[in-house]
């Protein structure tokens, strides 16, 4: 059951970098326009040298508010037990052998984000965000009794009866969970003419309520494309599209205790009965089953205050974006 726990508890938390895509830094490329030509500020830096030159510069601060929808694939890697025992005897931490078929994580995330544009082309913000989901692997719990004597033996054998029955295979694990994370990060922007493209860079750290420590993740999101003028509704309006890829690198360690999850009906005698007094604890090691996928979005710069976002993420993990931004 090691693996099977391992599968669960992983995929769920590895989504959550992935979510914090930069919103505001799609107002960034520097475009040829000049009706905010007048404007100046301390920040960004040099903002009045671009300007003059014929660069249009977004206003300095920004606060988001987002919503993310993914959903991807995990592979599951390792998982050891510690302080399982039947009665007073000790049970080994590698008695259970758990095959995990297919893991895949869901999850939903409402984040804020505060930014600035330090230079016209450098961008630093900050991300707070709650996530809750669940995910779903398929595993097989099996043992080798003739591995073992004495106690030993017979609580193998009895996994792997239960095993060639049928009772331990195929079983659907469901794990919910939820968490906040929290996170910096920043945008290096440039362009031409209508031409622009971005480099996001962010790390994150996420807690969660069934997790020991933190996870932690660094993304980095390339994006290159092309913004339109609109018709004015109040001040300049304009409208970006662009195409992109994102990458993830994720701590993938995750650890806990076998009493907080929720064991599906044909693994709760087996747990109840090697984890009677809820010392039982996991840890589990994992990856994403793909660290890249691909992007499409668009921005839609209704005033020089305010814009949405959208975004999708496709191939190996799939996501929904969409995003409303004030700037002043």
């Amino acid at each position: 059951m090691k693996t099977m726990l391992r599968g669960v508890q992983q995929c769920r938390v590895i989504a959550l970098p992935l979510l914090f895509l930069s919103g505001a830094a799609f107002g960034a490329a520097t475009e040829t326009a000049t009706d905010n030509s007048t404007q100046s500020s301390t920040f960004p830096i040099w903002g009045d040298e671009a300007r003059a030159r014929g660069y249009s510069i977004p206003l300095p601060f920004g606060v988001n508010l987002s919503y993310m929808n993914m959903r991807q694939n995990v592979d599951v890697d390792s998982i050891t037990f510690s302080g399982l025992k039947l009665g007073a005897h000790p049970i080994p931490s590698d008695m259970f052998n758990i095959d995990v078929a297919h893991t895949r994580e869901r999850s939903k995330s409402e984040n804020l984000r505060l930014d600035m544009w330090v230079f016209p082309f450098l961008n630093i913000y900050g991300i707070v965000g709650y996530t809750k989901g669940s995910s779903v692997s398929n595993v097989s719990v099996d043992t080798d009794p003739s591995l073992y004597t004495g106690i030993d033996r017979i609580i193998a054998s009895s996994v792997h009866h239960l095993n060639q029955s049928g009772d331990l295979q195929d079983i659907d694990f469901t794990l919910d969970f939820e968490g906040r994370t929290y996170g910096t990060g920043f945008t290096l922007a440039g362009g031409y003419k209508n031409w622009f493209t971005l480099v996001d860079t962010n790390y994150t750290r996420t807690d969660f309520d069934i997790l020991d420590g933190k996870i932690s993740a660094v993304t980095i999101s390339p994006r290159v494309g092309y913004r339109f003028d609109m018709p004015s509704i109040s001040g300049p309006s304009h409208l970006s599209v662009w195409v992109g890829a994102m990458y993830q690198d994720v701590q993938q360690e995750f650890k806990g205790s076998l009493s907080d999850l929720k064991m599906p009906a044909e693994l709760q005698p087996l747990i109840a009965a090697v984890n009677q007094d809820n010392e039982g604890r996991f840890d589990v090691k994992q990856h994403l089953s793909s660290p890249w996928n691909t992007l499409i979005g668009a921005q839609y710069e209704l005033t020089q205050n305010f814009n949405v976002l959208t975004e999708i993420g496709f191939n190996e993990r799939n996501s929904f974006f969409i995003a409303g931004e004030y700037r002043f």
